[in-house]
């Protein structure tokens, strides 16, 4: 009996030690690691993300990781406010933000901006995202098409995080 003790005990510990050394949970990389730069010269931009996130296929300008996504677009936005843009984004059809989304003016890189941030009956397929729609310093040429705003959409636990590292390059 004492030998099967003993076996069992070895047995454990030779197993404890198989998966490598035990992570924290503490989300996409432990405190202090620094943030990837991603530069975006399509959309003028650059910043960073969680460390882990890589470049999701199938999309223009898209990282994800198993904590969360960021993804940039862009509205033309010819004679729109920034807050009516802002609106257009937050009057979509399917409520990707829930019913009662709130809408946060800011300012994002020195540039007028607005956070969309989801209300607590989110639908789940939309993943906890939320938008921040950024006013280009002068408009970004994308494809030979002038855009005036920049649409940041994050997981809604990063999307301060990471829009408050945007930084406007401008250019192709």
């Amino acid at each position: 009996m004492r030998r099967m003790v003993w076996l069992a005990l070895g047995l454990v510990l030779v197993l404890a030690g198989c998966g490598g050394p035990a992570r924290k949970a503490t989300g996409p990389a432990a405190p202090g690691t620094p943030w990837p730069l991603w530069r975006v010269p399509a959309f003028g931009v650059a910043l960073r993300h969680p460390p882990g996130w890589t470049v999701a296929p199938g999309y223009l300008a898209r990282r994800q990781g198993r904590t969360g996504f960021v993804s940039l677009n862009a509205l033309q936005g010819a004679g729109l406010s920034a807050r009516a843009a802002a609106q257009a984004q937050l009057d979509q059809p399917l409520d990707p933000f829930g019913a009662k989304p709130r809408l946060e003016p800011t300012r994002i890189d020195g540039e007028q901006a607005y956070l969309i941030l989801p209300s607590a009956d989110q639908a789940a397929q939309y993943q906890g995202m939320a938008e921040a729609l950024v006013l280009y310093p002068k408009p970004q040429a994308i494809s030979g098409t002038p855009y005036r705003y920049l649409i940041v959409t994050a997981t809604s636990r990063y999307l301060q995080r990471v829009v408050a590292t945007l930084k406007f390059s401008q250019g192709p």
